[in-house]
């Protein structure tokens, strides 16, 4: 936990809404100023594009940026050199497979060889996640931060929320202190018209909290993590209550949206669910259309889909930036998979999907009955860890697996044990077991969460 966040959560209520609105303004220049409204009306022209300009555009934008990447990337440098390439050998997106795979251990073990020397000053700095929950440090320039934003505007434009409407958003923020049962359990960003709502305090006994407050607030969107709306919907259906608002559109993001939990969310609230796939190393933007079929735009990066030896239809997700010159990526592999959707062209740079993986999150139950997902948040920002599972075996604890980069990290122990009671509260009960390599799946990639009893859908 960082010193501004520790100074958040001893503050008073006033206070932090005062903080919440004041950091909303400032995101809201950041995002929204500038080229931004440019960059929107661009992302709005892509949806009437040919197959045609879709490609020399892709194609171009992909020459500029290995020319970049070559003149001013050391690694990249390093690499065309190595391999005999030069910039005139990749002219199509097919001559990209002459480029080796990017592995995320390289990224994050040589972060700096991934930087223009002179590089400018950066954007942002974001620490991803991961679907393995190994955390890399991806610095993003001004253009690809508001590209970003225009994406997910334009996506919620095209399904009917104008900029600017009520927002409810469920997703990691923390709110309050977890052990802080007394609400409220929310706090506004008038920059946004957005409320947040805390994803960590929902249970039986604060429900009643958060519906008046829906129902207060009315809002014409929902937007978060999928197991933090159905959790909200969940809680309805159990009451049989019907909801005193209803939204125009639900959308979720950070998780795989489970058939299950469209089901629910979709029969309490009565609206439509729209899923959005997108990278923290703003790689790629898939929007969901009416058919669950993810279309990516084909402004933010190249995707390529690499078969799975093992086949069932799985494919490796391998990405390459056209934007982004803070830290570009070319051929890297995100670490998630994907299933082509029918009649896809494979070599396409924005393949149609018709399903996506690589964010199977299971819930971590607490003691008291409530669900928390998203727990990868836990080892965000911790050094010196390589890999990290979740296993539970009952509720109100867990057993954290953890492979570490050093010898046993006492200082990465305590913001890991720190983290977790943040989320799961001061009486979750954690173990650390240090293992040399977590087990993977026949597919290759590992769970996050592993339960040794499933918890059926309610």
């Amino acid at each position: 936990m960082s010193k501004a966040e520790k100074i958040y959560l001893k503050s008073p209520e006033w206070a932090k809404s005062l903080a919440v609105s004041m950091y909303g303004k400032i995101q809201y220049r950041k995002r929204y100023s500038g080229s931004y409204q440019q960059l929107l009306e661009t992302v709005r022209s892509t949806h009437t594009w040919t197959t045609k300009k879709i490609y020399d555009y892709q194609c171009e934008r992909m020459h500029n940026m290995l020319a970049y990447c070559y003149e001013k990337i050391p690694y990249y440098h390093k690499l065309f050199i190595n391999h005999g390439l030069t910039i005139n050998d990749i002219t199509n997106l097919d001559d990209l497979k002459k480029i080796p795979i990017l592995k995320k251990d390289v990224l994050r073990s040589s972060p700096q060889e991934f930087r223009p020397a002179n590089r400018k000053l950066v954007h942002a700095s974001h620490k991803t996640s991961g679907s393995t929950g190994t955390p890399v440090a991806i610095d993003v320039d001004e253009e690809t931060y508001k590209l970003a934003m225009a994406l997910l505007v334009d996506f919620e434009e095209r399904n009917g929320v104008p900029f600017g409407a009520r927002r409810a958003t469920f997703a990691g923020r923390i709110i309050k202190s977890t052990d802080n049962l007394t609400p409220p359990f929310w706090k506004y960003n008038s920059a946004e018209n957005q409320l947040l709502f805390s994803s960590y305090h929902l249970n039986t006994n604060t429900f009643p909290h958060y519906r008046e407050k829906l129902r207060q607030f009315a809002p014409l969107e929902l937007i978060g993590y999928p197991s933090a709306i159905y959790e909200i919907a969940n809680h309805y259906h159990l009451k049989g209550i019907v909801p005193e608002f209803r939204p125009k559109l639900i959308v979720t993001n950070s998780e795989n949206l489970l058939n299950w939990q469209r089901e629910r969310i979709e029969a309490v609230f009565n609206c439509k669910v729209r899923d959005y796939y997108s990278t923290a190393e703003y790689l790629n933007f898939a929007g969901e259309d009416d058919e669950g079929i993810y279309h990516s735009n084909p402004l933010p990066g190249i995707t390529e889909l690499e078969p799975l030896e093992s086949g069932e239809g799985q494919h490796k997700l391998i990405m390459t930036s056209l934007t982004n010159t803070a830290m570009p990526l070319v051929r890297y592999d995100v670490g998630d998979l994907a299933v082509p959707a029918p009649g896809n062209e494979l070599s396409s740079g924005i393949p149609r999907l018709s399903e996506i993986e690589g964010r199977i999150d299971e819930y971590i139950e607490t003691q008291d009955g409530r669900k928390i997902g998203r727990v990868s948040q836990i080892f965000k920002g911790v050094p010196g860890i390589k890999e990290a599972q979740i296993v539970q075996h009952k509720c109100g604890e867990a057993q954290f697996n953890i492979v570490s980069e050093t010898e046993k990290n006492t200082l990465a122990e305590s913001m890991i044990i720190e983290n977790s009671k943040l989320r799961l509260g001061e009486d979750f009960k954690v173990t650390i077991n240090y293992q040399s390599r977590i087990p993977r799946q026949k597919n290759g990639k590992f769970r996050f969460v592993l339960k040794t009893k499933q918890s059926s859908p309610m």
